[in-house]
């Protein structure tokens, strides 16, 4: 369905979901695993008889992967890998007013991630979630994933969850997964942060969890905007819309150009899909067209003009840019990373990194040498707020 004009950000209500979910959780915090196999049974239509695939059966369940898609988890793999090692950062010690002082990058202890399945199974996922992971150093990494009727797990996501050398995989989806992974039940660990996209349902747990848990964010339907100009291929632009629409029905893909042509081109062209609804503006121009990008904060954008670089800097607000053709499917395979915000919240927040699986401390090394104004200033700021205290002990081990 073509729909002509610039689309608005609506609230969605989600309050009778929400209530859903919250009994779910509450059903698994009470009950443990016994919940898990009883709502795998409903949801998926999966007996299973346990929750955590031992050594055995993982091993047993990654053989059903063809070898061409293991030697592709593998070079992904590698590549994603190095990536992210250059993006660590660095510890700092640095000396200021004779204050000795730094920050230390720590990894987090426990991480749980969501792998969706369901119609289908996302092993680029897990890797996009578990590579930065493991180069962040992060100790113990948990998969839950939902079962096939076989009770393994997808084959691929299998294979991926050895290959990463997590600590444990679960058999179970949906949000009761992230219930189990957040509270704990006798045979899933709770963790400190959970991470990855999946259904309405499970981002809503995500959100209802967050009370014990962090979260990387509320991930929802794909979305893409495309800024092109009259330079820009409309074959490519229509082909990037219709790979984009390919997650699901309700995907958000929005075309902003200046040229009535190619409005004209991937209207044509569009208009017989009846499933997804694209929407097309025109605008005066490139610089207008960003500062509506700006606004919408989508996950994908797709800059498909001459002199993509020119614009860059003036790109606020996106989960991740694709250059001139080049095409943003690209990006979940590929990366950086295709766990990116969407609804608006690419406002504060970015593409899933090693940054969401460290912590920064904050070291205070030495006051010895400190200047004498700097700890007076301290020492009056301290007074100020009322804490006498502390003015008395500011300043104890300067010489």
């Amino acid at each position: 369905m073509i729909v002509k004009g610039i689309p608005g950000r609506g609230v969605t209500d989600f309050s009778n979901i929400i209530d859903h979910v919250k009994n779910i959780i509450d059903y698994v915090k009470i009950y443990g695993d016994r919940a898990l196999i009883e709502l795998t049974k409903k949801y998926d239509k999966v007996e299973i008889s346990s929750i955590k695939l031992d050594g055995e059966e993982l091993e047993r369940c990654a053989e059903k992967t063809p070898i061409s898609v293991r030697k592709s988890i593998d070079i992904i793999y590698t590549h994603l890998y190095n990536f992210h090692c250059f993006t660590l950062p660095k510890d700092i010690k640095i000396n200021l007013n004779g204050v000795s002082l730094g920050i230390s990058w720590r990894s987090i202890d426990k991480v749980g991630i969501y792998v969706p399945g369901g119609r289908k199974s996302y092993p680029s996922t897990l890797l996009m979630a578990g590579v930065p992971a493991v180069v962040a150093g992060v100790k113990e990494i948990y998969i839950s994933s939902p079962p096939m009727g076989d009770s393994c797990i997808n084959p691929a996501i299998a294979y991926g969850a050895l290959k990463l050398g997590v600590k444990g995989v679960y058999r179970v989806g949906g949000p009761h997964a992230i219930a189990a992974m957040a509270y704990g039940t006798e045979s899933v660990v709770s963790v400190n942060k959970i991470v990855g996209p999946g259904s309405i349902y499970v981002q809503i747990a995500k959100y209802l969890v967050k009370e014990v848990v962090d979260i990387d964010g509320i991930e929802g339907p794909t979305e893409l905007v495309v800024v092109a100009d009259e330079y820009a291929d409309y074959k490519k632009i229509i082909l990037n819309m219709r790979a984009q629409a390919e997650h699901s029905k309700d995907t958000f893909i929005v075309l902003l150009t200046p040229s009535p042509e190619i409005i004209g081109r991937v209207e044509q062209e569009l208009a017989s899909d009846k499933e997804h609804t694209y929407y097309l503006a025109k605008v005066t121009s490139i610089d207008e067209a960003i500062e509506i990008v700006n606004s919408l904060a989508p996950e994908h954008l797709l800059l498909y003009v001459r002199d993509p670089l020119s614009y860059l800097d003036k790109i606020r607000n996106v989960g991740a840019i694709s250059l001139g053709s080049e095409p943003p499917a690209l990006i979940d395979y590929l990366g950086p990373n295709h766990i990116l915000p969407t609804n608006g919240w690419a406002k504060t927040r970015g593409a899933l990194t090693v940054h969401d699986f460290l912590k920064p401390i904050a070291i205070l090394y030495s006051s010895k040498d400190a200047a004498t104004e700097i700890i007076n200033a301290a020492k009056i700021l301290a007074e100020y707020e009322g804490f006498l205290l502390h003015r008395e002990s500011i300043g104890v081990n300067v010489v």
